[in-house]
């Protein structure tokens, strides 16, 4: 082979092979594009609890823990069924609910108990347990004179009768006319739990304790059975704000309904809007309360109406509702220490921007991580504050926890981290 051949040849192959080069990435870049992002992990409870929190009398908390839509996943098996919860907060209000069931099953065995359920099977109020079950069939055989007794409840009753149906979690509106709801709403805040649970298991314990008080006489005493142990500390905390277990104590759920459709209202959003908050089926009353606090709270702030908006457009699960729930009660917290001069929506999420003119990006998050969504909402983010025209300064605030990696990149980025602002059950 002469000399020109040689290079006519070399040449032919180069010119075939360097496209497949430049299409067929070397192993180094492909170990690159695999390392962009994180993938989600699976945590240990033994490592996230605290070690209270891991088992308790009537309960343990299964170790594997999912994360997922910015929640941790936790499955607890117990003496009275399987539960999960979706979040850490949601981790500690089933805990609570499960000691709440253990002292109502405890409750329900003593002699003072079953004396009064015999008492309230026959009394005068036990049509009312019928009415509870069936409104519909029952309401015409209520008397009419009842009604002058009624006061506040006249409409709500007259609502039932036309087929409203029953509110969740606490049962019936007929059940608040009758006295039945004020009672149990007593018994489950007395125990520190929220007498508007989705906790079925929870509920008919409630009812059943409730029933005999109510129509019976039975007298609930919740000093009788006190949380013991560790875990005692842990549990007898209160979730709710100070003004919403006011208002859960001493409103009715017709009144609460009032008072959030109005507070709603006040804010800008819209009639339709507000429905769905308190009668989409996301939203139980306390949650649709506590929201409705939290952004009254934010004094000032503008545009509140478009998170109301959101919420009720997007929230479809009990989850959902209690992202937009903590998501408003961090802003509160923040406020406190940033005052907030607005908020924005970046796409469907809410944005605030402080009265320096910080952009203030505050998660209901427990763990998270850098990945591809991460990603996309940071670049995102960025270009909210560049649309100011100066580099305004971003805070991220979390109420979980960030990896080691999703701090790197929203400090390499100039953002100002805090994390575990809300750490609840973790260590």
């Amino acid at each position: 082979m002469t000399k020109q051949t040689s290079i006519l040849f070399l040449t032919m192959v180069l010119s075939v092979a360097l496209p497949c080069v430049a299409q067929t990435p070397e192993p180094f870049e492909v170990r690159r594009a695999e390392a962009a992002f994180e993938e989600l992990p699976e945590l240990k409870a033994s490592e996230i609890l605290k070690p209270e929190l891991l088992k308790g009398p009537h309960y343990v908390v299964r170790d594997p823990v999912p994360t997922a839509s910015g929640m941790n996943q936790f499955t607890i098996d117990s003496d009275f069924g399987l539960f999960e919860a979706d979040g850490n907060e949601m981790l500690l209000q089933r805990l609570k609910e499960i000691d709440a069931i253990a002292r109502l099953r405890d409750v329900s065995r003593t002699d003072a108990f079953k004396k009064s359920l015999v008492a309230a099977a026959k009394s005068p109020l036990n049509s009312a347990k019928n009415i509870a079950r069936d409104p519909a069939q029952a309401i015409s055989n209520v008397p009419k004179g009842i009604m002058k007794f009624l006061g506040r409840a006249k409409e709500t009753v007259q609502n039932v009768g036309k087929g409203s149906g029953e509110d969740e979690g606490e049962g019936s509106r007929l059940k608040d006319v009758m006295g039945y709801s004020d009672k149990k709403r007593q018994i489950a805040l007395q125990m520190g739990i929220d007498p508007y649970s989705t906790n079925t298991v929870l509920q008919k314990e409630l009812d059943d304790v409730a029933w005999a008080a109510w129509a019976g006489g039975f007298t609930f005493s919740v000093a009788t059975f006190p949380i013991s142990g560790p875990i005692g500390a842990a549990l007898t905390v209160t979730n709710l704000n100070t003004t919403v277990e006011q208002l859960l104590r001493e409103k009715s759920p017709s009144e609460l309904e009032q008072i959030n459709r109005a507070t709603f209202r006040a804010m800008g959003a819209s009639a339709s809007d507000i429905e769905r908050i308190l009668h989409g089926g996301a939203f139980t009353p306390t949650q649709s309360t506590t929201f409705a606090v939290n952004l009254k709270s934010l004094k000032g702030v503008a545009n509140r109406g478009a998170f109301v908006k959101i919420a009720a457009q997007k929230s479809t699960t009990e989850a959902d509702a209690l992202f937009c729930v903590h998501t408003a009660a961090l802003m509160n917290q923040i406020h406190e220490k940033i005052p907030i001069a607005r908020i924005t929506m970046l796409h469907d999420f809410p944005i605030c921007v402080a009265k320096d003119g910080t952009i203030v990006v505050a998660l209901q998050w427990d763990y998270a991580a850098w990945t591809s969504g991460a990603g996309s909402f940071t670049n995102d983010v960025q270009k909210l504050a560049a649309q100011s025209g100066k580099t305004p300064n971003v805070f991220v605030a979390l109420s979980g926890q960030v990896s080691p990696r999703l701090r790197q990149e929203l400090e390499m980025r100039g953002f100002t981290l805090h994390d575990r602002l809300v750490p609840g059950p973790l260590r």
